[in-house]
């Protein structure tokens, strides 16, 4: 077609010829309006990858009360989860307290009441996997919104199922009624100080064995940390750690309490540590000595506690039964840890902030400069007294006295030059200790200062050259002038 429009334009044809060029030919459409309407909805509502996208204001407002709503919901049921479980464990404390009193009494009288509460603390444990589920359907569903999903099997994935069953699983644990044990105690031998003398056997309650996982139930507390902190329900800090790929989970709320509040953090986990694992002990060691009272059992094994998670071991007091020593073990790492973490912040704290650093290498070096200029101060003198001593040895003659005097002005002319060798060898290393800050900021300083004098120059420059086209306008204005 634009061969045979070049030829017409050639010959000069009365009739007018168009040609229609396009880079993609296919991409022409020549459908009616309705239906390429259609098909431009169509392919909106599809999107990209599994989301829908919004098609309106109207749609991304309900998407977002949608989100909001879900997530209200979530942190309710994240307290439950934490009311439930804590109800839960101090209820089990309760009843393994009443039981150890009864076994050191030789009472029966509250069997009926820890009965009882064996039996609620079944009932919350039932609320709690209700609870725990309703509460991960929920963050499915907040997930599916986020990425406008609509086929639940998106957010149900192998890790969100791992994590539930492990949660379950960990929640599970309480104890039962004692009717319905298989065994009303546990046997373990008891691990006596001695390698050559022969382990006894003690036999420790089943519902104690079972209410130390109960513990394990405090995760859902750094869970509730995470959802009711300020990084989280900000949404501001969300949507910045989110543009800088930085998700808002519990490692990152717990470096950050760390980094702002290290010494109340450590405090109260530290004392909380202490606590739970003194009870634990307790419970491990009190059956090995059933003559000794429950609160001297709990005070021993808190001060075991404490030098044990120190690294410290006096060895006053011993554990003699596996479960101690498991959880022995486990108080001496978790102390490792946090003396290395305690050790780290303290050091940071100590440190200098950057002005304090200059400001002592500002003084640093003034007296290392001063200390430069005096020592070559001396040294001229010292070579001017010896060239004077010099010249009275020759102009006198060698004489005893005055020969001593010229030693002794050489040796003060060795000393000062050894003194200022040594200065400047100080101050080439405190040059060489600049921070790199520093040193970099000095830089920008000195280009800053430059650029300046250039933007100066430049200017005068400019100046000059509008004075210089002034003048020139103004002298072909007269040339003008003259000639008409």
């Amino acid at each position: 077609m634009a061969a045979r429009a070049v030829g017409a334009g050639a010959v000069h044809l009365e009739r007018t010829r168009f040609t229609m060029y396009h880079s993609n030919m296919h991409s022409l459409d020549w459908r009616d309006p309705e239906e390429r309407q259609r098909d431009a909805e169509k392919a909106k509502n599809k999107g990209k990858g599994y989301g829908v996208s919004a098609q309106s204001g109207e749609q991304a407002r309900s998407h977002f009360k949608k989100r909001a709503g879900m997530l209200d919901v979530k942190l309710t049921l994240c307290d439950w989860t934490v009311f439930l479980s804590l109800a839960g464990l101090s209820l089990a404390i309760v009843d393994v307290e009443l039981c150890a009193f009864n076994t050191e009494f030789g009472s029966h009288h509250l069997e009926n009441a820890s009965t009882v509460l064996r039996c609620i603390i079944i009932g919350l444990t039932f609320l709690l996997q209700l609870v725990l589920l309703g509460y991960h359907l929920t963050d499915i569903r907040v997930y599916l919104i986020e990425t406008n999903s609509e086929s639940w099997r998106v957010g149900l994935t192998f890790e969100r199922i791992v994590q539930v069953l492990a949660e379950i699983a960990a929640c599970a644990c309480c104890p039962i009624p004692a009717k319905f044990l298989w065994k009303d105690s546990v046997v373990w031998p008891f691990l006596s100080g001695s390698p050559l003398s022969a382990h006894g056997l003690i036999k420790i309650p089943t519902h104690v064995l079972l209410t130390l996982p109960m513990f394990l139930r405090l995760y859902l507390v750094g869970r509730y940390m995470v959802l009711h902190s300020r990084y989280y329900q900000d949404c501001a800090t969300k949507t910045i750690a989110s543009l800088n790929r930085v998700a808002v989970d519990f490692r990152f709320v717990i470096r950050s309490e760390l980094y702002q509040r290290p010494l109340l953090f450590i405090f109260v986990f530290t004392i909380c540590f202490w606590m739970v694992m003194a009870w634990m002990v307790t419970q491990c060691e009190r059956y090995a000595y059933p003559n000794l009272p429950g609160y001297q059992h709990l005070l021993d094994f808190i001060w075991f506690e404490i030098i044990t998670f120190f690294s410290i071991g006096y060895g006053d007091i011993k554990v003699h039964t596996y479960c101690g020593r498991a959880l022995a073990m486990v108080t001496a790492l978790v102390g490792t840890i946090f003396s290395s973490i305690l050790i780290a912040l303290m050091a940071r704290r100590m440190a200098l902030s950057s002005s304090e650093k200059r400001v002592n290498h500002l003084i640093a070096e003034s007296q290392l400069s001063l200390t430069h200029k005096n020592c070559a101060a001396r040294v001229l003198q010292n070579t001017w007294r010896t060239v004077l001593k010099r010249r009275e040895v020759e102009k006198e003659g060698p004489g005893q006295k005055a020969v001593m005097k010229l030693r002794a002005a050489q040796r003060a002319l060795l000393r000062a030059i050894l003194e200022f060798r040594r200065s400047r060898w100080r101050l080439r290393m405190q040059m060489e200790d600049e921070d790199d800050y520093f040193i970099a900021r000095r830089a920008f300083m000195e280009t800053e200062e430059r650029l300046s004098r250039v933007r100066k120059r430049q200017t005068q420059l400019n100046q000059q050259i509008g004075g210089l086209y002034e003048h020139v306008q103004s002298l072909t204005h007269l040339i003008h002038l003259r000639s008409c």
